[in-house]
């Protein structure tokens, strides 16, 4: 929290929902409420309707959300806003590898919003905009160093994640959101266990408990290349000031675009 106050001014309202955190999390956050650093929301939700939520109490004509609290901000924010504005005004703009996303607040109302989904809300967001023509994607590494996705990382993030009952819970939760906004749980040709499919039919068979809703394509892939804009006239040289080595950078140019792209 404190790499991302530290790179923004009164110009930004911060607003963070916390649905009601067991650890230490909302003593700090109450202490940076109390600085004026920040408004807190606090109310048992889930990541869409917290999103949502936020959206609904700010004011700003522009929206900055999918900021991780288990990450540590590089000094990026503001170059990246303005990379925003110069060339993707009017879109939705999401970061490869993390759920950032810069977007317009009309653009968001227009197209909904974020649903009442734990799982695949980002993805329900994106397809949408995509639908109406209003989606894109960059490498725009906003993060310090580390390996998002892997399974440490994950127990690391999620620790009720750790036992038998937490990763299926997790597993359930997944597949049941896919299908309420009508995404692909599995790709064609994938191998698929007798363990997934028990809880695909689990999933299919709560399913009328829920509100489904109306997203983009099933087959919708967010980081297709027909979707991507490039950035690094606006990272790459300050990357270099700074000694990076551009090992994600250069990952992601060789696996998302299939090394079409120029490498860093």
């Amino acid at each position: 929290m404190r790499s991302i106050l530290g790179q923004i001014d009164n110009e930004f309202e911060v607003i963070v929902v916390d649905s009601l955190s067991t650890d230490a999390s909302p003593g700090v956050l109450r202490r940076l409420g109390a600085e004026g650093r920040l408004r807190l929301i606090e109310k048992k939700c889930t990541i869409g309707k917290g999103l949502q939520t936020a959206l609904e109490n700010a004011s700003g004509e522009y929206v900055l959300s999918g900021l991780d609290m288990g990450d540590i901000y590089r000094p990026r924010l503001v170059s990246f806003i303005d990379f925003y504005h110069r060339r993707c005004e009017g879109k939705l703009l999401k970061t490869r590898n993390e759920a950032v996303i810069l977007a317009p607040r009309a653009l968001l109302d227009r197209i909904g919003g974020w649903r009442d989904l734990q799982r695949s809300e980002g993805w329900d967001l994106w397809s949408r905009a995509a639908k109406e023509g209003s989606y894109i994607w960059t490498i725009f590494v906003l993060t310090e160093n580390r390996t998002r996705g892997s399974f440490q990382a994950e127990i690391e993030a999620h620790p009720e994640r750790k036992s038998f009952a937490g990763k299926y819970r997790h597993r359930y939760q997944t597949y049941r959101d896919y299908l309420r906004v009508g995404r692909k749980l599995f790709e064609p040709g994938s191998h698929v266990g007798l363990g997934q499919r028990l809880t695909q039919v689990l999933a299919q068979a709560t399913l009328p408990f829920y509100s489904t809703y109306e997203s983009g394509s099933s087959d919708f892939q967010p980081y297709e290349p027909k979707y991507f804009i490039d950035s690094r006239d606006w990272w790459l040289e300050e990357a270099k000031r700074a000694g990076d080595n551009l090992e994600r950078e250069r990952h992601y140019y060789r696996n998302e675009l299939g090394g079409s792209a120029e490498q860093p």
